[in-house]
């Protein structure tokens, strides 16, 4: 069956299709969208395929082309011109082309003229739909974006284990970072916003950062705005990633793809004229695919999960002015490589962490739309629930006995509501956008059939509970609720060459009840004769804290402020040739109240709610109600980055057949945080812990980024902040990519990506130490010593180079599109880590264990004849026909 499925996708290859060359004709008919009425006596002209008709009483007409490829086609009905490209396939081909009622006045229209060029990089889905190297997933060529640093996804840890006793866990004493997909222009990961067609989405990618959680053929386009983003965009200091889908449907498609590691399928049905229908679904199965193929090939510390997402989207176009939709869109992804998974397919030898991961989200989202002549009014609301079931199982590798084990569930709920006002006062000259926005999420989180076999472990695990009120939150189960509320407004104005868009946000919180203003401009000036762009911008930003962890009234802070970041930048942007441009642009985004763990802030006079203090001595908490509480984070934080992007660009003309396009992006930056924090010796920490166990803080306050606390012996205590700027963990000096493609006829195509990044900072092993009590019951158990020089060397710098052979067959129905991807194809491993393995003793070179990144940039190991280790690229085959 194999064999006949292979000579399938050959034969696709290397067939010819069978088109009429010559005269063509093509029959056209054109009808009002929201009606379905054929629009009579309107002329169509395509300039390029020299023909030109009048549509009938039926809207009817017929064209004549030469050959076969992508026309412009211009309707002319009254004093209305409307402009459409299609593609000319096959003799009696039938174009339905639906076009908005014909009006004397016409409508408002916003659409790309209206967007800032200032900070923002747009694509289509031409230029990402075919990118190499990411498994038909489009949204990843965001990392083809100047100004993007790849981080640490969340990969197989639970979202809230993301960060809490992280640093307990792995001795290291210090960082300036969390986890998270992308940095941008050294923004934190998780302080930046995704939205698709307007609605928040909190959760883009599956886990690992594998692909993306919408479908290909779902995305129109997407902008990533890096610096400072219009008023519209809040509740991000980073920056924004908005994704537009497929919001009109004037012809029936479905296409379908398989692949060796997916499948999925996306469907636009025109139910009525005035109703519409999308919908979409993908499932992938790396998993099952190599583990049958060849598992010896998988590499040790491989992670592959299984996931599914799906979207779905009813545009229902009432009136010419009036247009409501429904979507909903989510995902499911199970990472499952227990001790008995393992044993099920691989016979106990998989090295893979004993977890298991079930996490998943779905959004509901509802928009109407009012447009007149000159304004339109937007009103959304969605709702997201984001569930998480995280299991752990922790056994002696030497007796198979239940160490330890645990499980833990999370549920987010995030509900948003926006009112959007777009009024054009001048035509072509100045317009205004105002809005209201109001978003409110709720956190609850549960730990729950906790295990062990083990007394001694027992005993140890409750001392860790007794001391660590975070990683207890987490155990017996926590809550947080917030609500947050905006308005914003913006002029963008333009007159000859000048451009100016000044404007400004008022961000409230209701964690720490504050409100503030976000004063926003970008300007500029377009020299029209040499199509040359001056830009330049300012804005402000805010962002609420976004983890369960911090905002904990049990075991976090509950009084943080909002983040802040100031962003600047200025630029030139130059159109040149035929779809050439380029865009430099210099950078400087200072951060403030970043939130950081911090081990001195501390309530004096905190409820006390700690569970297990009324289980296990009731009198105690009544007669205590208010207790010392350690508040673990502070917006004690400060950070700064600057440098310099440049992007060029060379676009795809969709009317020509062959021809090159793809672009270059290079980022030459610093980034450097400091926490504000005090670094004090182990021997310090202990004299003040046996000091303070004596007496009780009265009273605490803050000068500058130095602590004074008041205690009830009438000491004063100064906790002096000697910390120092430090290189930001996902600081990379340099990030070069360069996407290519040529297409050689309506027929062939290649592609090519090639990636190359300067490593990260980390701070070295370079002792361990054993942990004496953990013997006791059967494993030696060793703590890493980390140098004093944080972040002082580097990783080995990261490039890739992935390559992608497109064949296509035209039919009168469609196409088939076989491809062939060599994802690495050089076999690089790139590192992301060190691995250190707590029970084994430190050893240079052998433990700590370089790790390397087997999603993004897979391999395949194997052996040469003589029996020498190689990398080889992971070879995806795959078809898509459209119909």
């Amino acid at each position: 069956m194999s064999r006949k499925i292979l000579f399938f996708f050959i034969f696709g290859c290397v067939i010819s299709s069978v088109t009429a060359e010559g005269d063509l004709e093509v029959r056209v008919q054109l009808v009002r969208s929201q009606t379905g009425k054929p629009i009579a006596n309107a002329t169509v002209v395509s300039k390029q395929g020299k023909t030109t008709a009048v549509t009938d009483s039926e809207g009817k007409a017929i064209l004549r082309f030469p050959s076969v490829g992508y026309y412009e086609i211009k309707i002319i009905a009254g004093d209305k011109i409307e402009t459409t490209s299609k593609e000319i396939r096959y003799k009696g081909q039938s174009l339905l082309i639906p076009i908005s009622e014909i009006s004397s006045s016409g409508i408002f229209v916003s659409g790309e003229r209206d967007k800032t060029v200032l900070s923002r990089y747009g694509l289509n889905q031409e230029d990402i739909k075919r990118i190499p190297g990411v498994a038909g997933d489009s949204l990843k060529a965001i990392q083809t974006i100047p100004g993007i640093s790849v981080g640490v996804p969340v990969g197989v840890l639970p979202t809230v284990f993301t960060n809490v006793g992280a640093g307990q866990i792995s001795g290291n004493p210090y960082s300036n970072s969390e986890r998270g997909d992308l940095s941008l222009r050294g923004g934190g990961t998780r302080q930046n916003q995704y939205f698709f067609d307007g609605f928040p989405l909190p959760y883009p990618f599956h886990i690992g950062n594998q692909s993306s959680v919408l479908n290909n053929n779902l995305i129109k386009s997407f902008d990533v705005y890096s610096g400072s983003f219009p008023s519209r965009y809040g509740f991000a200091t980073g920056g924004i990633i908005a994704i537009e889908g497929t919001d009109k449907v004037e012809e029936n498609k479905t296409v379908v793809n398989v692949n060796f590691f997916l499948s999925d399928a996306y469907n636009q049905t025109k139910l009525m004229p005035s109703l519409s229908m999308i919908t979409s679904g993908r499932k992938n199965y790396p998993n099952f695919v190599l583990l049958q193929a060849y598992p010896q090939g998988i590499p040790q510390d491989a992670k592959y999960a299984e996931y599914q997402d799906f979207q779905w989207k009813l545009i229902w176009d009432m009136h010419n002015d009036h247009k409501l939709t429904f979507q909903t869109f989510g995902t499911r992804d199970r990472q499952a490589y227990t001790k008995q998974q393992a044993s099920y397919e691989r016979g106990g030898e998989d090295p893979r962490p004993p977890t298991g991961l079930d996490r998943g989200f779905r959004t509901d989202a509802v928009r109407y739309i009012w447009k007149g002549k000159t304004f339109r009014n937007t009103i959304s609301y969605s709702r997201t629930e984001f569930n998480e079931f995280f299991e752990l199982r922790i056994s002696n590798p030497a007796t198979a006995e239940n160490i330890f084990g645990l499980q833990n569930r999370t549920r987010d709920t995030l509900t948003f509501a926006e009112q959007r006002f777009e009024w054009e006062l001048i035509e072509e000259h100045l317009k205004f956008e105002s809005g209201i926005q109001a978003r409110s999420k709720e956190t609850n989180l549960k730990g729950e059939n906790i295990t062990s076999n083990n007394r001694l472990f027992g005993d140890i695990f409750n001392n860790l509970l007794n001391s660590s009120s975070q990683f207890r939150s987490v155990i017996d189960g926590d809550r947080i609720r917030y609500k947050e509320a905006s308005a914003y407004a913006e002029f963008q104005g333009k007159w000859n060459g000048f451009r100016l868009s000044p404007g400004g946000r008022v961000d409230s919180y209701s964690g720490s009840g504050e409100v503030n203003l976000s004063p926003r401009i970008t300007g500029g000036y377009v020299f029209e004769n040499t199509k040359t762009s001056i830009l330049g911008g300012h804005g402000v930003h805010f962002n609420s804290p976004v983890s369960v962890e911090q905002l904990s009234r049990r075991s976090g802070n509950p009084n943080l402020f909002m983040e802040r970041a100031e962003h600047d930048s200025i630029g030139i942007q130059q159109e040149f040739l035929q779809g050439w441009s380029i865009k430099i642009e210099g950078f400087r985004n200072i951060f403030q109240n970043i939130i950081v763990a911090d081990n001195f802030a501390v309530d004096p006079y905190s409820l006390n709610n700690d569970l297990r203090i009324f289980a296990n001595d009731p009198t105690k908490a009544i007669n205590n109600p208010l207790t010392p509480r350690n508040l673990n984070y502070s917006n004690s934080g400060y950070g700064h980055s600057e440098g310099v992007e440049i992007f060029l660009k060379k676009a795809r003309d969709p009317k020509v057949e062959s021809g090159a396009f793809g672009w270059i992006s290079y980022t030459n930056s610093i980034t450097k945080r400091v926490n504000n924090q005090a670094r004090r010796t182990s021997d310090e920490n202990t004299n003040r812990a046996l000091l303070n166990g004596s007496r009780q803080l009265l009273a605490q306050t803050k000068v500058g980024t130095n602590y004074v606390n008041y205690y009830d012996d009438n000491q004063v205590e100064v906790i002096y902040n000697n910390d120092r700027e430090e290189l930001y963990d996902l600081d990379r000096r340099h990030i070069l990519n360069f996407v290519f493609g040529y297409k050689f006829n309506r027929d062939w195509q290649i592609g090519g990506r090639y990636r190359y990044f300067s490593g990260v900072p980390y701070t070295p092993i370079i002792n361990a130490n054993r942990a004496g009590e953990a013997s006791t019951f059967g494993i030696n158990l060793y703590f890493p010593e980390y140098s004093k020089n944080y972040n002082s060397d580097r990783l080995l710098p990261f490039h890739q180079i992935d390559i992608r052979i497109d064949a296509f067959d035209h039919y009168s129905w469609g196409y088939i599109n076989v491809y062939l991807e060599f994802v690495n194809f050089y076999g690089r491993k790139n590192q992301t880590g060190y691995n250190f393995d707590n029970l084994k003793a430190y050893q240079n070179g052998v433990n700590p264990s370089s790790t390397y990144d087997t999603v993004n940039s897979p391999y395949i190991e194997s052996q040469r004849p003589n029996g020498s280790p190689i990398n080889l690229p992971l070879i995806n085959l795959g078809m898509e026909v459209r119909f």
